[in-house]
């Protein structure tokens, strides 16, 4: 039986909404195919079982999981690449048993995906961003999707990218990081805190930040960071 959150109940639907904001869905239409499906690593095991049901499914000609020993490795053991392969074996050993690549030196979320391109032209140039691949679904923890999928955007503009993490709200999330000892609330303001300050750096691509998620975040202890004062354009009224 799930855990109830620890979070106050009028502090529930804030946390929902900006979960939702997070979680950046965007799915691959029904009537298209991507190239590959990407799995960024993390302790989050639904997502090698997701990218697994997309490529069973046909939606993804190539699985890709990338990820080695980093802040979201918690207590895998192992390089997240390695235990996404893993996790493959013991729950969807018909997919196992098809070609998956793996980087798993990769500890952040820019080096996932440089990590990778340099990986495929060195190894598999005929499936390198751009060449072979030029369609991508992204699969990461719900948390994490939307600065992963604007980190791949400004890494590998040349590939369109689809984002579908696991099927998930914030109370199933929550349960999940208080099993791993991490706490999701203080994850999602650390996400909004990359979203308003790594475009300036040049790390990820620029996006409005409704309004909504930014008041959402405010209710649950948000501010701006210090060094960073949210650009006019960086704050949407959606």
């Amino acid at each position: 039986m799930n855990t109830p959150s620890l979070i106050p109940g009028d502090d529930l639907a804030a946390a929902g909404l900006l979960h939702d904001y997070l979680s950046a869905r965007r799915p691959l239409p029904e009537w298209m195919d991507a190239d590959a499906v990407v799995g960024f690593g993390h302790f989050d095991l639904r997502i090698p079982r997701r990218c697994a049901d997309l490529r069973a499914a046909g939606r993804a000609r190539l699985i890709v999981f990338t990820g080695g020993l980093g802040a979201g490795t918690a207590d895998l053991g192992m390089p997240e690449a390695d235990a996404f392969a893993a996790e493959l074996v013991r729950s969807r050993p018909g997919v196992a048993r098809v070609e998956i690549i793996r980087e798993n030196q990769s500890t952040n979320t820019g080096e996932n995906i440089r990590f990778t391109s340099d990986l495929l032209l060195r190894r598999h140039p005929g499936k390198a961003f751009g060449r072979g691949i030029h369609s991508a679904v992204l699969v990461a923890t719900p948390a994490r999707m939307r600065r992963v999928w604007l980190t791949f955007r400004a890494i590998v503009p040349e590939v369109e990218a689809w984002c579908m993490p696991p099927d998930s709200d914030f109370g199933q999330d929550d349960v999940l990081y208080r099993a791993k000892g991490q706490d999701l609330l203080a994850t999602m303001l650390g996400e909004l805190d990359r979203l308003a300050t790594y475009p300036a750096r040049g790390w990820i691509v620029r996006e409005a930040i409704p309004l909504p998620a930014l008041a959402a975040a405010e209710r649950l202890g948000w501010t701006p960071p210090a060094e960073h004062e949210l650009a006019a354009d960086q704050v949407s009224a959606r």
